[in-house]
């Protein structure tokens, strides 16, 4: 083994691949692509930012006197807000049919149908309110109606209150002409109007509960989303592009004509194989590189390195480990592919296959059970999730010890099956 061998094996390579467009592409610019599509297609600039409805309103109820009526109802859906941000832009039709049509039509995102009597009946009873959720794909059906939803409860429970508080107020103004003032319930300390606050308080909202987000900041903001996204599109080049190194280790070189004279050469078997794997770990570096300039620059992705932190070290490492681990399944594949464009093809099937199903571009969590087993057991996952938990989680050493003690342990095993892989295949083709 001689590193001037070595050394020009691993150039050799680097220059065939950078003079191959279809390798470049998938190398260079489809990793690129992907980090800009999801930044700005896939996870929009508005992503973290209140989603204003277009509403449509047939109002039934715009000429009661009642001291609350249709109208006010459609000043408030047309001044409601939420971060600062307008929740409803409201469109009034004169009839059902033609609001119908509009929401049919994909125009609105939903619409309300206000009944006559529905500020009196909300006053002194029970309203009644229609409200259509448009859409026009089935995620933005799932949120309208979210969104419709959560102001029709919101806006029950503030009236509610507002009924509980009046009523308490002409209880304690006019109830000592029916009642005692010191009238209390047997088991309870509060007078009867006391206890009636509290009791139909209780009705109006039984639990009252307190949300706190300690969600992880990946998931409170567009550039932590797009950081975590970004690390899974290198993922996917790594699969992809590490499966096709390996498995063009051999086959290429057969193509090519040069097998037999590069085995002739003083150079070994085992200088072309430490030379090649060189240069795929240069390349898929480079690929990641790309992808994590492309996020931060390009999209605002929110990415951490920081050399003072030890932990922080892992994440190169983890990156040659998981380039290693994909070239040792390449060579692995080598042994079922008979031509360098079956090889590639295969590969890059695979290798997108996998990224889809074992959890390193969508979240695990996403998908069904065994494809979640896929991802728990599948190597390369446990280095993405190491390198994501570390730069976009701030895991500390402690978090991704075991993690990368097993993805060292995967490589070890994978990649020396490669080499009896590349070697069988080699044999074979000496034999030839």
């Amino acid at each position: 083994m001689r590193w001037s061998a070595i050394k020009a094996f691993a150039v050799k390579e680097l220059k065939t691949t950078l003079r191959s467009r279809e390798q470049l592409f998938w190398i260079v610019f489809w990793p690129m692509i992907l980090v800009l599509m999801t930044g700005y297609i896939f996870i929009p600039p508005s992503v973290d930012q209140p989603k204003t409805l277009k509403i449509g309103v047939v109002n039934y109820d715009n000429r009661s006197t009642a001291p609350f009526n249709g109208s006010y109802f459609v000043q408030i859906l047309d001044e409601v807000e939420y971060k600062g941000v307008k929740l409803f832009d409201v469109v009034e039709y004169e009839n059902e049919s033609t609001m119908v049509d509009d929401l049919k039509g994909g125009r609105l995102d939903g619409g309300f149908l206000i009944p006559r009597g529905f500020g009196a009946n909300l006053m002194m009873g029970q309203a009644t309110l229609r409200i259509y959720v448009g859409a026009s794909d089935l995620q933005s059906a799932q949120i309208n109606e979210a969104i419709l939803r959560g102001f029709i409860e919101g806006m029950s429970r503030e009236i509610a209150y507002r009924k509980v508080n009046e009523t308490i107020y002409y209880m304690r103004r006019y109830g000592s002409q029916y009642m005692p003032e010191n009238l209390t319930i047997p088991g309870f300390n509060e007078t009867l109007v006391e206890f009636l606050e509290v009791w139909m308080t209780g009705l109006v909202e039984p639990i009252n509960a307190t949300f706190v987000d300690v969600k992880p900041e990946t998931l409170m903001t567009r550039s932590t989303v797009i950081g975590w996204y970004t690390l899974g599109a290198a993922g996917m080049s790594i699969l992809y592009t590490g499966l096709n190194i390996g498995s063009l280790m051999a086959v290429g070189e057969k193509e090519r004509g040069t097998l037999k004279r590069l085995l002739a050469s003083p150079a070994t078997s085992t200088d072309m194989l430490i030379g090649k794997t060189l240069a795929g770990v240069l390349t898929l570096g480079l690929t990641t590189g790309l992808s994590v300039i492309v996020g931060i620059f390009g999209c605002g992705a929110k990415i951490l390195w920081n050399p003072l932190k030890p932990e922080h070290w892992l994440v190169p490492l983890l990156l040659v480990l998981g380039s290693l681990l994909m070239i040792g399944f390449g060579m692995l594949l080598s042994l079922v592919t008979k031509t360098a464009r079956g090889a590639s093809g295969l590969s890059t099937v695979l290798g997108m296959m996998l990224s889809f199903t074992a959890g390193i571009w969508f979240p695990k969590s996403w998908m069904p059970e065994w494809m979640r087993f896929l991802g728990d057991v599948f190597p390369a996952t446990w280095a993405i999730d190491a390198m994501r938990s570390i730069m976009v989680f701030e895991a500390g050493l402690a978090e991704v010890l075991l993690d990368t003690f097993k993805v060292l342990a995967a490589t070890t095993v994978v990649y020396l099956l490669g080499i009896l892989a590349y070697r069988t295949v080699l044999r074979r083709y000496a034999e030839a």
